[in-house]
């Protein structure tokens, strides 16, 4: 009874979203050209080359090499071993959904304890400096200061849902594993797995523009910028962050990129579900961390700006992004928010047996 009731919604569901795109042909197919320049723009030059390295470093054993200084600092922070730290950092450097990629690899390759990789995939998996100092900070808000500070809240604020979910007591770790295959054999494998990652990647964004610009033909999306960047922003990152270009004087504008740029979208999450579906992880615990993650952004945003104002010389109207009172509404609700998120998260850690 179940499974039928599921079916029909997902019938209806398909049958609206077809009768859209029959109602309006040409909105939908201007949202997917622009989902295609964002890819050719964007996406493409950012991804495929990291994509191509990741594998390489990982493939090729340097990640291992490079990890082994830092096994103990990882045991005594997150309880795992060595290879974290290398997948830590591919995972900040490379942006979404390089880590969640890199994960799956490693654990693939042995570098990753099943273990491990439970508890590093909650916050492995995150957006890339590049959209942030070049997009967010430099042709958003007019200055990569700005680009920089949402960077460090969105690291922050991934370390500190690393730090909560940390195992109480130290996990076995497993050694990296180091192979000697040269680089001339790893190449062409590296190549065709991040071409083939790279255009899953732009499948999503695509699918999800078209997706919104059908939101947007029957008015289903607020017309005010600033609720209509965070109802786009949940479903795509990209086009909300362009969205929220159209109110970044307003004083919630920071703390909602920062919102957005931690939560991911849904186009990312649906980019990353297949490498957690493949090592048997659940989705839930991952999007309720992200999910952390995008609101410990937003509040460590509006406490520095609180503290350090900053000037925004091209793009905002106003000279000093007015920070929201840390006694507002805003604050109180946010911090509130993340409270309870995280006892949820500790809460249904504790009652799940870890099995290998």
């Amino acid at each position: 009874m179940k499974q039928t009731g599921q079916t029909l919604g997902s019938g209806i569901v398909l049958l609206g979203v077809a009768a859209l795109l029959f109602s309006f042909p040409s909105q939908s197919a201007e949202a997917a050209r622009k989902g295609v320049c964002l890819c050719l723009d964007l996406i493409i030059p950012s991804l495929f080359p990291f994509f191509v390295l990741s594998s390489l470093v990982i493939s090729t054993g340097l990640a291992g090499w490079l990890a082994r200084p830092l096994a103990r600092t990882m045991r005594a922070m997150f309880g795992v071993g060595s290879a974290g730290a290398s997948l830590l950092v591919l995972g900040v450097v490379g942006g979404y959904p390089a880590g969640a990629r890199t994960l799956a690899q490693m654990t693939a390759l042995g570098d990753l304890s099943l273990r491990e990789a439970r508890q590093l995939y909650l916050f492995c998996n995150n957006c890339g400096p590049a959209f942030f100092i070049g997009v967010v900070g430099g042709e958003l808000f007019g200055s990569r200061e700005v680009g920089f500070l949402l960077w460090g809240t969105h690291l922050l604020a991934a370390l500190c849902i690393g730090l909560f979910c940390r195992a109480p007591q130290p996990r076995p770790v497993c050694s990296p594993t180091v192979t000697t295959s040269p680089l001339s054999v790893q190449l062409p494998e590296a190549v065709t797995g991040a071409f083939h990652a790279t255009l899953n990647v732009c499948a999503y964004v695509v699918l999800f523009s078209v997706l919104t610009g059908l939101l947007s033909c029957v008015r289903v999306l607020p017309e005010a910028p600033l609720p209509r960047a965070l109802c786009v922003g949940l479903l795509e990152i990209s086009t909300g962050i362009t969205t929220l270009g159209e109110a970044v004087s307003s004083p919630a504008a920071l703390p909602l990129a920062a919102f957005l740029l931690g939560w991911g979208g849904c186009s990312v999450h649906c980019q990353t579900l297949p490498f957690w579906r493949e090592l048997g992880l659940p989705a839930g615990p991952y999007l309720l961390a992200k999910l952390c993650q995008g609101v410990l952004a937003a509040g460590l945003t509006l406490l520095l700006t609180h503290l350090f104002p900053l000037t925004l010389p091209v793009m905002a109207t106003e000279e000093v992004i007015t920070p929201v009172s840390l006694l507002g509404q805003e604050m109180t609700a946010l911090w509130a928010l993340a409270g309870c998120c995280a006892l949820l998260t500790k809460k249904g850690g504790k009652g799940r047996k870890n099995t290998v």
